[in-house]
């Protein structure tokens, strides 16, 4: 089963990222970050490091499991649903973050600036109920 220190290392990497982009989230509104350049970018980055992060965590849940390989780095979520790691309802709203990541690294779509921060707004919670239902997982196996 998973190595609690190797996730505990990453949940608190994962925990310190959350708490450095809660304040731009919560602390102003979408037009004052769409008029802030430095504010906006480092929300990006923040929000791709933290999914970067979950993604180690998954696949190394995958992988010491031995549930099996992900097609893909969404699939992580959907699939850590399937093992009840995750709610699988939960895995499945959550999964694509990592679309949302890709289009942020890779620039190969354009990312609508307002909707992105519209869902990362609505949808902070979920960073910190991922937090939560690992610990759940880890503890209770």
């Amino acid at each position: 089963m998973p190595n609690q220190n190797f996730i505990d290392k990453k949940k608190e990497i994962l925990s310190k990222y959350i708490d450095e982009l809660e304040p731009l989230v919560t602390g102003y509104s979408i037009a004052e970050l769409r008029g802030d350049n430095t504010k906006y970018h480092t929300i990006e980055r923040l929000f791709q490091l933290i999914v970067d992060t979950m993604i180690d965590i998954n696949v190394y849940i995958l992988r010491e499991g031995h549930f099996g390989a992900a097609d893909d780095l969404q699939s992580t979520f959907k699939l850590l649903g399937d093992f009840k790691v995750l709610d699988n309802v939960f895995a499945n709203k959550i999964a694509p973050i990592v679309g949302a990541r890709n289009m942020i690294v890779h620039r190969y779509e354009k990312l609508d600036m307002d909707l992105f921060l519209h869902n990362l707004k609505n949808n902070f919670s979920d960073f910190k109920t991922y937090i939560i239902q690992i610990d759940s997982f880890v503890k209770n196996n």
